[in-house]
């Protein structure tokens, strides 16, 4: 009944559209209430007394300015509504308050009625509402009014405080008063934005600060009550991925003041209500009767020891569902990111498995119901970001220590060395910070300074740490993700400071006189931050559910089941390689610098030549030619200098080195360990009592070569996911890769992608088949407008000449030397291939 007469009034609302949607004749006084409204809204854009105010996650923005006397409050909230627009100009006006008396289940409302429907855009509307003793009885009166603005296709709807002859005042009731504009603006064809400019006063004996502390959350109920309205009625058929975690994220907000509660009952029946109230949890409800007790123990998110089971659907029961969904709060604790804890969740569960593949919206609701959690329960993304902190401050502390040791001791090169790489990777952070916050659309200076401060106070890995594992989405003008960002941040440390670094303290303890148990505690330090540094940045992109999608042929070889043990073996295999390369340059610079100096030129010089003759130099980051170019040694030499020290796989990918390189630089990276010793006992200055002693030596050798076998052989041939072995020694170029991402291309989302790749790897190869492919379907994506379709990602003469005419002049050249890195970069979306 409830569903039937609240969410399904059609026939109501088809009336309103098809009467509305004519011409309409607006009295002077309803033109006057609708400009006065107008002015209202303008005047909160135009002040500078305007300040953020922080209400549901599900609006957007929300600010109040407040007048200068003190006495008006007038608050502007914005969300995003997933429906088209004159459904949700027709439910505002038809059904919004009668659904919120329903949602609210307001008791102490007595009056609620239309009191006289005027014509097709107005009607009069009248409440009224019981105060707990001593405060008087409200009511209100108001007119609505609703218009189509002449430009920019949006509608408005005026609401405002009127008096009546039919509604006189009554003794004992204080009649507050309200002014609200209603904006309606479409974004595509199935999500509108939903603006509410709102001031009110409750009147009578109440203080006016206490009427304007209602402003905000009396604004934020439209937007708020449209997405939850419309996400219960739509069927699980039309229901798409941000339907979905915006219903996880409903479900978590709407059982708030009971998930805490010891008593499992009131959320049970909390949440009972909801799934009742949901088109789509209604139906999985009926076909699964464990559903509601899964849910309840994932909202109660309390941490419970590991709980899978190999229970199949058919056999899936109440008590496999409460087991199930109390596992999920760890997981909260261990994952990177809210989608790799529920993909984890998912994977551990095959019944779950099987559920997402019949009901693909039931992992977006978890992964809506996991980015709330984490937004409102930030233990584990404290903890995450706590760890990557601190792994950060202890290197650095420990490098500083040292630093001022050597000048204590006198050796000015070693401590002038340490400071020129620390201040190599500051400088690295901070130009990431400029490419990262340059091209922002709002508070782009204050945000820039935030991340430079960040960037000298060694505190941007934890932070970047907490905003994946929170959750958080790339803002708008920011040039890659923030899982990105992370990766590139960790890649510069190893790069300019951790491994430079572990070497230099490596050489001055082979020169120097006795053994320090200090500087033997900052090489540990140092060897563990480089490899977990190193371990996590390829976990992270490796188990992201993101860079598996885009990318399913290269990253998924970590397996679902038992990553507890995949990553220590990858964490020791990684720092075993630190530790044996990291050693052997050492001995070499003791050894011979010059020697060291040619072995490292030559190295690189063998990588380049390689990549010329494959033709894959450049980097697969669109970018203009000549930036291409010039950045094409830098890479190369940053991504081959990682994979010597660290072995990570995320460089065994085509456009990185490729796994047939990737494969010989690791076995070169071990002989070179021996060999360095043998030069080192025969050549380095000094006799044998200046010298470590060779047995000491051969045996640390052999010992890092060997366990470094071991552990790469069992993560290979016992843990890693079969079907992605062949990686590993791949032929597969960055050229070959950048083409299959079109000519393999499932669909057109994932064919798109080759517009995020450099044009000097594909352009001359297949450009005439993507023109032809475009050309063919610019129309119809102009049409459906699918989240993927973004025009200024594409080159020039790509784009349908009359559709490039339309777009204007305005738009970022792409395909020249004319654009910037940075917008390229950005425009790429971070491109990263796991």
């Amino acid at each position: 009944l409830w569903i039937e007469t609240a969410l399904q009034d059609d026939e109501l609302r088809a009336r309103f559209i098809a009467a509305v949607s004519n011409p309409q004749l607006y009295t002077p006084t309803e033109a006057a209430q609708l400009q006065a409204g107008l002015l209202m809204e303008r005047s909160v854009s135009q002040s500078e007394e305007v300040r953020t105010i922080k209400t549901s996650s599900l609006v957007d923005q929300a600010v109040a300015m407040v007048s200068k006397d003190g006495h008006e409050h007038v608050a502007q909230v914005s969300g995003t509504v997933r429906t088209d627009l004159m459904s949700l100009v027709a439910y505002t006006f038809c059904a919004e308050q009668g659904y919120h008396l329903i949602m609210m289940e307001e008791e102490s409302v007595n009056v609620h009625k239309i009191v006289q429907h005027e014509n097709d855009h107005s009607l009069i509307f009248h409440w009224g509402i019981s105060m707990p003793t001593p405060v008087q009885d409200r009511d209100g009166l108001f007119r609505f009014i609703v218009q189509k603005l002449e430009t920019g296709g949006d509608w408005i709807m005026s609401v405002e405080s009127i008096e009546h002859d039919q509604v006189p005042h009554q003794d004992g009731v204080v009649r507050a008063t309200a002014k609200r504009l209603l904006r309606f603006s479409p974004i595509s064809a199935n999500v509108t934005r939903f603006t509410v400019t709102s001031t009110f006063d409750t009147r009578g004996s109440i203080p006016r600060f206490i009427s304007n502390s209602f402003t905000t959350p009396i604004a934020a109920r439209g937007p708020v009550l449209a997405v939850r309205y419309f996400n219960q009625v739509k069927p699980a058929e039309s229901f798409e991925a941000a339907d979905g975690k915006e219903l996880g994220q409903l479900l978590l907000l709407d059982t708030d003041k009971v998930r805490g509660k010891k008593d499992r009952r009131p959320l049970e029946a909390e949440l009972s209500k909801l799934v009742d109230r949901s088109a789509v949890l209604r139906g999985a409800r009926s076909r699964f009767p464990w559903f509601v007790p899964l849910l309840v123990e994932v909202l109660r998110n309390q941490v419970k020891l590991p709980s899978n089971t190999l229970t199949p659907l058919a056999d899936f029961g109440e008590e496999e569902g409460r087991k199930v969904g109390g596992a999920f709060a760890l997981l909260q604790l261990k994952k990177v990111s809210p989608a790799a804890a529920v993909e984890a969740w998912i994977a551990g569960n095959p019944a779950l498995g099987d559920l997402t593949r019949e009901s693909p919206w039931f992992e977006h609701v978890m992964l809506g119901i996991s980015t709330e959690l984490r937004a409102q329960v930030t233990f584990g993304v404290k903890a995450r970001a706590y760890l990557g902190a601190g792994v950060s401050a202890a290197d650095a502390l420990s490098d500083a220590y040292m630093t001022k040791t050597f000048y204590d001791l006198g050796d000015t090169g070693t401590a002038n060395g340490l400071m020129a790489m620390v201040g190599a990777n500051i400088t690295w952070q901070m130009i990431l910070v400029y490419m990262q916050t340059h091209g922002l659309k709002k508070h782009r200076w204050r945000t820039t300074l935030f991340e430079m401060l960040t960037v000298v106070t060694f505190t941007k890995p934890g932070i970047e740490a907490h905003r994946v594992a929170s959750g958080a989405e790339q803002i708008p003008g920011a040039a890659i993700s923030p899982l990105m960002e992370m990766i590139a941040t960790k890649c510069g440390e190893l790069f300019f400071e951790a491994i430079p670094g572990l070497v230099l303290q490596l050489v001055a303890l082979l020169n120097a006189e006795q053994i320090s148990e200090v500087a033997i505690t900052s090489i540990l330090i140092s060897t563990a931050s480089t490899a977990l540094t190193a371990t996590t940045m390829f976990w992270d992109s490796d188990t992201d559910p993101g860079a598996r999608k885009r990318n399913p042929d290269w990253a998924g070889i970590v397996p679902d089941l038992n990553r507890g043990s995949a990553f220590v073996v990858l964490f020791m295999m990684s720092a075993l390689q630190v530790s044996a390369k990291a050693a052997a340059v050492a001995l070499l610079a003791v050894t011979n610098g010059m020697w060291l100096l040619r072995y490292v030129i030559a190295d690189h010089v063998l990588h380049f030549v390689y990549r010329v003759a494959r033709n894959d130099v450049v980097a697969y980051v669109p970018m203009p030619p000549a930036a291409s170019y010039v950045l094409a040694l830098p890479f190369r030499v940053i991504w081959k200098s990682l994979n010597d020290f660290t072995g990570s796989f995320s460089l065994r990918l085509p456009m990185v080195l490729g796994g047939s390189y990737w494969l010989f630089n690791l076995a070169m990276s071990q002989v070179s360990v021996f060999v360095c010793v043998h030069l080192y006992l025969e050549h380095a200055p000094g006799d044998r009592t200046d010298k470590v002693a060779a047995g000491t030596l051969w045996a640390g050798a052999g010992g890092l070569v060997a366990g470094w076998l071991t552990t790469f052989s069992y993560f290979v041939f016992h843990i890693a996911v079969p079907k992605y072995r062949h990686t590993l020694w791949s032929w597969t170029s960055g050229r070959q890769m950048v083409h299959n991402f079109f000519l393999k291309g499932k669909d057109d989302e994932e064919r798109f992608s080759i517009f995020r790749r450099n044009l000097l790897l594909w352009e001359s190869d297949i450009g005439e088949e993507v023109k032809a492919w475009t050309a063919e379907n610019w129309a119809r994506w102009k049409e459906e407008h699918p989240p993927w379709f973004k025009p200024e990602s594409v080159p020039d003469q790509f784009i349908p000449a009359a559709d490039l005419q339309q777009l204007g002049h305005n738009r970022k050249r792409r395909g020249s030397a004319a654009g910037s890195v940075r917008e390229s970069y950005r425009e790429a979306g971070g491109g990263s291939e796991g």
